[in-house]
C-alpha cells in the first residue's frame, strides 16, 4: 500500500494536474521552437543587412575541394579571399611564417608554413580593434563548407555590410587564419607576431562541428560583462556559461585559445547540429544549413556593429557575469547574484525540510533516503538515455560517423533517449513510492538539487542551470501548501511555479543533443530528471497508486514494460531510417603506409572495420603501428596492401658536429613526390634531443622527440637537432604524408561509401 501523501499532493485533482503537465510540455516545446533559426535572406536583400545568399556564394567558391595546407586548392582559396577583401576596399595582406604546436604531454609536435590573411578597415577615432575571425584550411578529404566555410562566409558578408554604412569608430580587422586543423598554427603565429597598434582587441571567432543547428557562443573571455551585454542585443543570440565549462573539459580547442592567451577579449561561436558531417567529404555547400548561416551572420553583424562604436578601453571593467539562453533572449546577471540566488534556494529548501517534518508529512530518515534514491535514479536515467544509441552502434557501427559517433538522422534516437530517461524516472518513482512516503520524495528531490547546486557553485554558471528553474518551482510548491482547501488553485500554483523549469529545461534537453548522442544523451537525461523532480507534485496526482494491479502485474511493472517497449520501437524506427542506402553515404577511415626500407605496405584505420569493403582490407587484429604511423600510440585495424611505386622522403645532412659531449645535426628533409607533410622522429634508445629548430622555429626538446610539418614545399624544411648520443649512430624515422589513395595499385573506392581523412604515408629509417 502507498503511505500517506502530502496534503498538497492529496489536494491536487488528477485531471487538472494532467492538463497542467500537458500545458507545461507545450510551453517547453514552444520555447524550444523559438530558438529555431531565421529565414535566410537571398542575394537581393538590402545592402546593409546580412544575407545568407551572398555569404553562400563565398562558401561555394572555396569549398569545391579540400583546402589542405600546401595544396593548390588551399592556395586558390587564399587568392580568392584576398581578392574579395581587396574588392571591398580593405587594406589586405598575407602574413606568412611558421606556426607551431607543442602538446603538453610530449606527443608529436606539429608545425607548418602558414599564411594568415589580414585585412584592415580603419576607424575614424579608434579605441581598439574589432576582429572578425575564421580559419580557411580544412582537414584531409573534406571540402569544409561548414568547417569553416560558415565562418568564411559569415566574416566576408559581415565585412561587406560594415562597409555600406558610415565609417566605424574603431578599427575593424578580418583575420582568416591558416593551419587551424593541424594545431591552431595560424592563430599561434598571429598572436606571437601581432602588432602593438591593435590596442584593446575583441575577436569574434567562428567555428563549426556540424552543418546545422543554432549558433551558440560557447566561450567568452573574462571579464565578460560588456561582451555579454553586446551579445544580448543580437536577436536570436545563444550563449550559456555551462557550455564553456563543458568545452574546457574536452581535449578539443579552437583559435579562441591563443586569442584568449594573448589577452584579447573574445567570443567563440559555432554550430554543432548535423555533426555526422563534421570533417567529412560530405561537408559540402549544398548540405550546409542556410538558416544556421543566416543566424550566425545576423548575430555577428549586430555584435560587431555595436563593438565598433564602443569604447573598447572599458571592456576590462565589464565584470563577471553568468549567462544562459531563453526563448526571448539571453538571461545574464552578475556572478554575485548567482551566489545569492543559490544561497536563497538552499535556505528555502532547508525551510521546506523543517516545515514538512514538523507537519509530520516526512521524517529526516525518509528525506535522506529519498534524496539518495533520487540521485541514483537520475544517474540511471542518464545511463538509460545513452544506452539505446550505444547498443545501436554495437549492432550497426556503420550508421555512425567515425569522427563524432553520430548518425545522419539522429532525431528518433534522441526521442528514444528522452523516453528511456523518463521511463526510468517514472518506474523508479512508482517503485519507491510504495516504500517511502510520497511527501519525502517531493522534499528529497529539492534537497538533491540544492546539494548539487552547492557543489557546482565554484564553477561559474553551473549552479544557475539548477537554481533558475528550481527556485520558482520551490515557491510554487510552498504556495500550494496554503491553498489545499481551494481547488484548483494548488494546481495553478505548482504549474505556474514550474513554468520557468519548462521554458529553460525543455530547450536544454533539445540543445543537449548538439553535443551528439554519446555525450548529449546523458546530459539530456539529467535535464529530464531535474524537470521531473520539479513537477513531482503534479506527477504524484497523475500517476496511479502503486497498489494498482492488472491481474498479477503491478503498475510499476507496467510502467517499466511500457518504457522498454516505447524505447525499443523508437530504436527500430531510428535504425530503419538510418539503414544503409537510406541516408547519405556511410563513412570510413582508410590509411595507407608504405615502408620503403622493406618494400612492404599495409592498409590501416583508427577505427574498426565498418563494412564488408573495409573488412576485406583490414583483416588483422588491431595493434599499435609505430613504424608506419609514428605519431600514433593507439591500436589500429590493419591488413596487407599492394606496394605503390612511391618515392621515399629524402634527408640531406647539411652539418654534423660534436662538441662537449653533444652532437649537433643540421638536416634538410624533403619529399620528392610532393607530399603535403614531412615528419621526423628520433629513436629515444639512440639519442636524447636537448634542443631543436624546424624551419627556424624552436621546437620543444623531448625524450621521444618527433614532429610533423605541413606545406614544406619542393625545397623541403631545414631541421637542427642538439643531441646527447646514447649509441654510435642516431636512429631517425622520416615520413612524408599525402591524401590521394588512388596512387595505390588496384585501389577501388567503395561506390556506396566515402573515405574520411584519406592518408598515404611513406616511411624510411636512417642511422647517422
Amino acid at each position: 500500500m502507498d503511505t500517506a501523501a502530502p496534503a498538497a499532493a492529496r489536494a491536487l485533482p488528477r485531471r487538472s494536474s494532467l492538463l497542467a503537465l500537458l500545458a507545461l510540455l507545450f510551453v517547453g516545446l514552444a520555447a524550444a521552437l523559438l530558438h529555431s533559426s531565421p529565414t535566410p535572406l537571398g542575394t537581393d536583400a538590402p545592402a546593409d543587412v546580412f544575407s545568407a545568399g551572398r555569404a553562400a556564394t563565398h562558401i561555394e567558391a572555396v569549398s569545391a575541394e579540400p583546402r589542405v595546407l600546401g595544396t593548390p586548392a588551399h592556395s586558390a582559396a587564399r587568392e580568392y579571399l584576398v581578392g574579395e577583401l581587396e574588392a571591398l576596399g580593405w587594406r589586405t595582406s598575407v602574413k606568412s611564417g611558421v606556426g607551431w604546436y607543442s602538446p603538453s604531454d610530449g606527443a608529436t609536435q606539429r608545425g607548418a608554413r602558414v599564411h594568415n590573411i589580414v585585412a584592415l578597415y580603419p576607424g575614424t577615432d579608434p579605441t581598439g580593434t574589432v576582429v572578425l575571425a575564421a580559419h580557411y584550411d580544412t582537414v584531409r578529404g573534406s571540402p569544409g563548407a561548414a568547417d569553416d566555410g560558415i565562418g568564411i562566409g559569415t566574416v566576408l558578408e559581415a565585412a561587406r555590410a560594415i562597409t555600406t554604412g558610415p565609417a566605424p569608430r574603431n578599427d575593424v580587422m578580418v583575420l582568416m587564419t591558416d593551419g587551424e586543423e593541424d594545431g591552431l598554427l595560424g592563430s599561434h603565429m598571429f598572436t606571437q607576431t601581432r602588432s602593438p597598434s591593435l590596442g584593446p582587441t575583441v575577436v569574434l571567432n567562428h567555428e563549426a562541428r556540424g552543418n546545422a543547428g543554432v549558433p551558440v557562443t560557447f566561450r567568452i573571455t573574462d571579464p565578460n560583462g560588456a561582451l555579454i551585454e553586446a551579445l544580448a542585443h543580437a536577436p536570436g543570440a545563444s550563449a550559456d556559461s555551462l557550455t564553456q565549462l563543458g568545452f574546457e573539459l574536452l581535449p578539443n580547442d579552437t583559435d579562441f585559445k591563443y586569442f584568449a592567451d594573448a589577452g584579447f577579449h573574445a567570443y567563440d561561436t559555432a554550430i554543432a547540429g548535423g555533426s555526422a558531417y563534421y570533417h567529412s567529404p560530405l561537408d559540402t555547400p549544398d548540405r550546409l544549413s542556410q538558416e544556421s548561416l543566416q543566424q550566425m551572420g545576423d548575430t555577428t553583424l549586430t555584435v560587431a556593429r555595436e563593438l565598433v562604436e564602443s569604447d573598447l578601453t572599458t571592456l576590462d571593467s565589464g565584470g563577471e557575469e553568468v549567462v544562459t539562453a531563453a526563448a526571448w533572449g539571453l538571461i545574464h546577471y552578475p556572478r554575485w547574484l548567482e551566489i545569492a540566488l543559490t544561497s536563497l534556494f538552499v535556505v528555502g529548501v532547508g525551510w521546506l525540510v523543517v516545515a514538512r517534518i514538523r507537519r509530520g508529512d516526512a521524517t529526516y530518515w525518509n528525506v535522506a533516503t529519498a534524496t539518495g534514491i533520487s540521485a541514483v535514479t537520475v544517474g540511471i536515467a542518464a545511463f538509460a538515455a545513452w544506452l539505446p544509441w550505444w547498443i545501436a552502434m554495437r549492432i550497426a557501427p556503420g550508421m555512425s560517423s567515425p569522427v563524432t559517433a553520430e548518425p545522419f538522422r539522429p532525431g528518433v534516437y534522441q526521442l528514444a533517449a528522452v523516453l528511456a530517461a523518463a521511463g526510468v524516472l517514472v518506474t523508479a518513482y512508482l517503485w519507491a513510492r510504495a516504500r517511502i512516503p510520497a511527501a519525502s520524495f517531493a522534499v528529497g528531490a529539492f534537497v538533491l538539487i540544492a546539494l548539487t547546486a552547492v557543489i557546482a557553485l565554484p564553477f561559474v554558471g553551473a549552479a544557475s542551470v539548477l537554481v533558475l528553474p528550481a527556485l520558482p518551482a520551490l515557491a510554487g510548491m510552498q504556495i500550494a501548501r496554503f491553498l489545499t482547501d481551494r481547488p484548483p488553485l494548488p494546481v495553478i500554483a505548482v504549474a505556474v511555479g514550474a513554468v520557468p523549469a519548462a521554458v529553460l529545461l525543455v530547450p536544454a534537453v533539445v540543445m543537449s543533443f548538439d553535443a551528439g548522442l554519446m555525450f548529449g544523451a546523458p546530459l539530456a537525461g539529467v535535464f529530464v530528471g531535474v524537470l521531473f523532480s520539479l513537477t513531482l507534485m503534479l506527477w504524484e496526482a497523475v500517476l496511479p497508486s502503486s497498489a494498482t494491479r492488472v491481474g498479477r502485474v503491478s503498475v510499476t511493472q507496467m510502467a517499466g514494460t511500457a518504457a522498454i517497449a516505447s524505447v525499443l520501437v523508437c530504436a527500430l524506427v531510428a535504425g530503419y531510417l538510418n539503414r544503409d542506402g537510406a541516408t547519405d553515404p556511410r563513412q570510413e577511415h582508410l590509411w595507407y603506409a608504405l615502408d620503403s626500407d622493406r618494400d612492404s605496405a599495409i592498409w590501416a584505420s583508427p577505427d574498426s572495420p565498418r563494412s564488408e569493403w573495409s573488412r576485406e582490407l583490414l583483416v588483422d587484429p588491431a595493434s599499435p603501428l609505430p613504424a608506419e604511423f609514428p605519431w600514433r600510440d593507439e591500436p589500429m585495424a590493419h591488413g596487407p596492401a599492394p606496394v605503390a611505386p612511391l618515392q621515399a622522403p629524402e634527408m640531406e645532412v647539411l652539418d654534423d658536429t660534436a662538441a662537449g659531449g653533444a652532437r649537433e645535426l643540421r638536416l634538410r628533409l624533403s619529399s620528392p613526390r610532393g607530399a603535403n607533410a614531412i615528419g621526423l622522429w628520433v629513436d629515444s634508445t639512440t639519442a636524447t634531443v636537448h634542443g631543436a629548430t624546424v624551419d627556424g622555429h624552436r621546437a620543444e626538446p623531448a625524450d621521444n622527440f618527433g614532429f610533423r610539418f605541413w606545406a614544406a614545399g619542393p625545397e623541403g624544411v631545414e631541421v637542427t637537432l642538439t643531441l646527447s648520443v646514447l649509441e654510435d649512430q642516431v636512429g631517425l624515422r622520416i615520413i612524408d604524408l599525402s591524401d590521394d589513395l588512388s596512387v595505390v595499385p588496384g585501389y577501388e573506392p567503395p561506390t556506396d561509401q566515402v573515405v574520411m581523412a584519406p592518408t598515404v604515408v611513406v616511411t624510411r629509417s636512417l642511422r647517422i
